[in-house]
């Protein structure tokens, strides 16, 4: 999604998309998550059925979703609302107070990043991304090492390239908060939209030299100009 998409959603409209992937998910309805979040069902239902209402629910209340659901708030919601950023201590210095560390704890437990969709096909055959994992506007959990890095994303593994050790649908987060080097796992998309990962062998000035497939000395190579986005392999969570 492009960063002018983003720019034209209004903050409620941010907050519904929340609510919404939380209601498919937990398969419940806006009176049900009231009712766990010990709300009142108007509090949800008039913000999901009246788009024209200009009620927008406050930091708090969106908290006791959170907890009520198990699904913490997305920085993106978070900023929407005019929350402020957390910056985090240079140098490994330590939180001045109780509470400022107490508030960087509670960010870390509530930091999400966008799932992706990718697919290691080309555009024209990939199918619709019509399942409720794979739509626009889905977050999943952090891990806590991501917390402060704005270009973090999830992804599902899209092929076997890294099986038995890597399962096909596996969780996966990557950055691209720095450039590559030799043996990253790079999660690489080509302007066909296909997406690889693949470890880096080397670069140089025709592009990147990478393992085609784990157990396999068969090597590829991609050049830059075929290469619409690279990103770095930093975790994986769970298989799917």
């Amino acid at each position: 999604m492009s960063e002018a998409v983003l720019e034209m959603k209004t903050p409620k409209k941010i907050v519904i998309e929340w609510i919404d992937h939380i209601l498919d998910r937990k398969k419940w309805d806006g009176t049900r998550l009231a009712r766990e979040a010990k709300l009142a069902p108007s509090t949800i239902l008039r913000l999901l059925n009246d788009p024209e209402h200009p009620f927008i629910p406050t930091l708090k209340t969106l908290q006791k979703i959170a907890e009520a659901s198990g699904y913490p708030i997305p920085r993106k919601v978070t900023e929407a609302l005019g929350a402020p950023k957390m910056e985090a201590p240079e140098n490994g210095e330590e939180e001045a107070t109780n509470g400022t560390a107490d508030s960087r704890r509670s960010r870390l437990r509530t930091f999400q990043v966008e799932l992706r969709h990718v697919s290691s096909l080309p555009a024209s055959l990939q199918a619709a991304a019509t399942s409720s994992a794979r739509r626009e506007g889905t977050y999943v959990p952090a891990p806590a090492q991501l917390a402060d890095d704005e270009t973090a994303f999830a992804f599902y593994m899209p092929d076997d390239s890294y099986e038995p050790w890597v399962k096909s649908g596996t969780l996966m987060f990557a950055t691209k908060r720095r450039d590559p080097v030799r043996n990253d796992v790079l999660v690489v998309t080509d302007k066909n939209e296909r997406t690889k990962v693949r470890l880096l062998l080397g670069i140089d000035e025709d592009g990147l030299r990478m393992l085609k497939q784990m157990g396999s000395e068969e090597e590829e190579r991609v050049g830059f100009d075929d290469i619409k986005d690279i990103a770095i392999l930093v975790g994986l969570i769970k298989t799917i």
